[in-house]
């Protein structure tokens, strides 16, 4: 396994993204320790921010490049209840 692919899963194996992947709402300070993290070992992310509406709780969409045609996508909900990234589309 390549050294990319090991710290990818290290990362991964983290309480802050076992709480990103079990969907939890999470306060800021741990969307700054994902952040944190990813950059500290130089894996490529974009994370857009959606401030929400009276409609849709405000909320991040984490994207984690693994490779040009892969990539990981998490929808993180500060708010409670659906992000604009969670709305659906039409």
């Amino acid at each position: 396994m390549a050294t990319f692919e090991k710290e990818l899963l290290a990362i991964l194996a983290t309480d802050v993204f076992k709480s990103i992947l079990g969907n939890q709402l999470l306060p800021l300070a741990k969307i700054n320790a994902a952040i944190t993290l990813l950059v500290k070992v130089g894996i490529p992310f974009d994370l857009l921010y959606s401030t929400g509406t009276r409609r849709i709780s405000p909320g991040f969409e984490l994207i984690i490049y693994i490779n040009p045609t892969t990539s990981l996508r998490f929808n993180i909900s500060v708010g409670g209840g659906e992000t604009l990234f969670d709305a659906p589309t039409l």
